[in-house]
């Protein structure tokens, strides 16, 4: 019983010590060392060349070392078992804080205070009390629900929207596509945290930042391609929307030509909100693998259907 391990353009080695460390009665093979097909019955796989886990007979189960599914969805010839989720609690965590940092920077206008210190203005801006900022997310998922939580709690007004209706303590939610006016329209700042998937591609498009008010935000820490790059940059241009925390995008990395870039109110960081670390990872990836050898469900599965 043998562990593939592929974690494809990031660090296989801490990923093999650690499996080692927390799973040590199962032998660890990255991609490209001799192995034995037979001898495989787990993948631990990111970006995983499609098609090659078919060669796998005796495979048991799938999993992703990283949040999101779209490799999964880009592979059509996925074996039939269980394709497993990466659910750290470690990285809802990193990106709920990401996500506060951008609600913050925005409400209490540090990006204006930076500005001003370069020309050593002393002058204190206007802003509504914490309470009256409203936050909104898209998408209440596991990531989603704990980046709204946690905002909630620093005493922000917060909502959240997601396709299937969602109860969050705390948090006004919508749910369906005949909502999406009335949730878009009472938030001064927006964050992503939709999955990408085909219905997801390009959702944020010019009809959804055309009903957001004038001068709100925009913050992604999702995937790049559920943002449409040229409705975002046109409402920016316009000064319908103030400024855009971006941490993914469809390209990456972005390319240097990019507008992005240059544009005043846009804020660039390199995918990085949710980093994904072995060691924890690992302990809620051998979780799994003991429930698997104990005949017990896992979570969070691959919905194939739905694509995320």
């Amino acid at each position: 019983m043998t562990i593939l391990l592929n974690n494809h353009g990031y660090d296989n080695e801490s990923w093999r010590r650690e499996l080692c460390r927390q799973l040590p009665e199962l032998p660890v093979k990255v991609f490209g060392e001799p192995i034995d097909p037979d001898e495989v019955v787990y993948a631990m796989v990111w970006n995983h060349p499609a098609g090659d886990l078919n060669r796998y007979p005796n495979l048991k189960a799938i999993f992703s070392l990283g949040a999101g599914a779209e490799h999964f969805v880009a592979d059509t010839s996925l074996p039939d078992v269980p394709v497993i989720l990466l659910a750290d609690p470690a990285v809802a965590r990193d990106m709920a804080a990401h996500a506060l940092y951008w609600v913050l920077t925005f409400h209490r206008r540090y990006a204006d205070y930076r500005s001003q210190q370069k020309d050593r203005i002393w002058h204190r801006k206007q802003i509504v009390p914490t309470k009256e900022f409203r936050a909104g997310v898209f998408g209440l998922g596991r990531i989603g629900t704990e980046v709204a939580s946690r905002i909630r709690d620093f005493g922000y007004a917060v909502s959240g929207w997601d396709r299937s209706a969602r109860q969050i303590e705390g948090v006004d939610c919508f749910s369906g596509t005949d909502t999406l006016r009335d949730f878009l329209s009472r938030i001064d700042v927006v964050i992503n945290a939709l999955p990408l998937s085909p219905k997801t591609r390009h959702f944020l498009d010019e009809k959804i930042f055309a009903v957001m008010p004038p001068g709100s935000f925009f913050v992604n820490i999702s995937r790049g391609a559920v943002v449409h790059d040229e409705s975002l940059l046109d409402a920016l241009d316009r000064g319908h929307l103030a400024g855009a925390a971006l941490d993914a995008f469809a390209q990456e990395p972005l390319p240097p030509e990019h507008r992005y870039w240059t544009h005043p109110q846009v804020y660039i960081t390199p995918h990085m909100s949710g980093a994904t670390f072995a060691s924890s990872a690992v302990a809620v990836i051998a979780t799994n693998v003991r429930r698997l050898e104990r005949g017990l469900e896992v979570f969070p599965l691959f919905n194939r259907e739905a694509g995320y």
